[in-house]
């Protein structure tokens, strides 16, 4: 054979999104000059290439090529050995064709997503919320799910085991929530609250997913109802008053006027002559029984029903979030729909990292709030008289950073400031 080739036997370990280079050996053991091209094949020609693309070589001399292996990121490529053979064409001599074989080790990788729907529900009792958890890994994840509220009042029902997510799929997880106490009256309360995803992963390292919701718990007995029951107790007792102050006194007295003159009249029969005695008795026991009907109870009008209570407004929740790097500012907006005018009542800002700097809040450009993100971490704010911003207006939050902070836990340090504020209210 004038022509030989040779790759490495060992596994070259490639990740999906990066390159691996393989240098590939060619000896021309002819006696021309010859000209070698290359083609790949199997699975890996589809990204890979041969650098440079054509070889010549002098008679009993060696040469090389490198073969480019980039694997794209993606949930098709899964992980494994996977063969790697280039064909190695003489252009002078094509009968002398070799095929040098080799193998790449596609590594593992996890990428997961996940959103949760809707962001906000509310309810007396139970609410169902959906998480949806998008596998963008070339492997199964197991995903796991823990939830937690600031006030502590809300209840999670979460899968028995754990959910398994095949690579390029999606799982949907529906979560209940539901709240430890009821609401008898009052107003509605919203609960803002976080459910942490966890996929899992043996083969490579995967970061928490956390999504913000909110539950609005409805009272049981609402303002409407309430409304309507004092209502028909009062015209009730109107009806009472009107049969004790008028109608009873005025049948009592019909009464008595009616038995007075029957009972006179019989006595003075009785007294003037005794064979009228009979007729006397029989006349006083009619007078008797003409009284007792006239004396009659009647019975009270049925109770109306109260007016109708005026539509609530809608409930609103929103979250914004904004970031920026040390010496820089970031910024997030809510914009009033068109139509609409937000009364804001709410606020609750958030420095989950503990950064240094500024946070700003404005309503239609004119700031609200502008503390320092060192003297907090998380911070409540609440007006008895609502806020109003108009249609076309912007709630904004503008972080400026000093310098980012360390969060909780041992994970890698931010290279951002991050902030939160989470605005509640009515929409109308």
């Amino acid at each position: 054979m004038t022509t030989s080739a040779h790759l490495d036997a060992a596994p070259v370990p490639v990740l999906p999104g990066e390159q691996a280079r393989i240098v590939l050996e060619v000896r021309n053991s002819s006696t021309i000059v010859e000209a070698y091209t290359f083609e790949v094949l199997g699975a890996p020609a589809a990204w890979t290439v041969v650098e440079p693309a054509e070889l010549s070589l002098y008679p009993n001399t060696t040469g090389q090529v490198t073969l480019v292996a980039s694997p794209p990121r993606d949930t098709t490529v899964p992980p494994g050995d996977l063969p790697l053979a280039v064909r190695v064409l003489p252009q002078e001599r094509p009968e002398s064709a070799t095929v040098p074989e080799g193998t790449l080790e596609v590594l593992p990788y996890a990428e997961a997503t996940a959103e949760l729907t809707p962001q906000m529900a509310q309810s007396r009792g139970r609410a169902r919320f959906q998480v949806a958890v998008d596998n963008r890994g070339n492997h199964p994840l197991t995903v796991g799910l823990r939830g937690a509220d600031r006030s502590q009042a809300l209840r999670f029902g979460f899968p028995a085991s754990p959910t398994v997510v095949d690579p390029g799929r999606a799982a949907f997880i529906q979560v209940p929530v539901r709240p430890k106490r009821r609401l008898w009256r009052g107003v509605a309360v919203p609960h803002a609250f976080q459910l942490t995803v966890t996929p899992a992963s043996q083969q490579a390292v995967v970061e928490p997913i956390v999504l913000d919701g909110t539950f609005v718990q409805q009272p049981v007995l609402s303002s409407a109802l309430l409304r309507a029951a004092v209502a028909v107790v009062a015209l009730a007792g109107i009806l009472l008053g009107i049969w004790y102050g008028l109608l009873r006194p005025a049948v009592r007295s019909a009464a008595k006027e009616a038995v007075k003159d029957p009972v006179a009249t019989a006595a003075t029969q009785a007294a003037s002559a005794n064979q009228k005695a009979d007729d006397a008795k029989n006349a006083a026991k009619g007078a008797e029984q003409a009284a007792k009907s006239v004396g009659a109870t009647p019975s009270p009008l049925a109770p109306g029903q109260g007016p109708e209570a005026p539509a609530n407004a809608e409930l609103f929740s929103t979250r914004l979030t904004a970031a920026g790097s040390a010496g820089a500012s970031g910024t997030g907006s809510y914009p009033v729909p068109p139509g609409k005018t937000l009364r804001l009542t709410d606020l609750v800002l958030e420095n989950p990292q503990g950064d240094s700097g500024t946070v700003t809040i404005a309503v239609g450009g004119k700031t609200l709030l502008a503390p320092a993100l060192e003297n907090f971490r998380e911070q409540d704010f609440h007006w008895a008289s609502a806020i109003l911003v108009t249609e076309g207006q912007k709630v904004t939050i503008t972080v400026a950073c000093r310098q980012p902070g360390t969060p909780p836990g041992s994970g890698p340090a931010p290279s951002q400031c991050s902030s939160a504020a989470l605005i509640s209210g009515t929409l109308e």
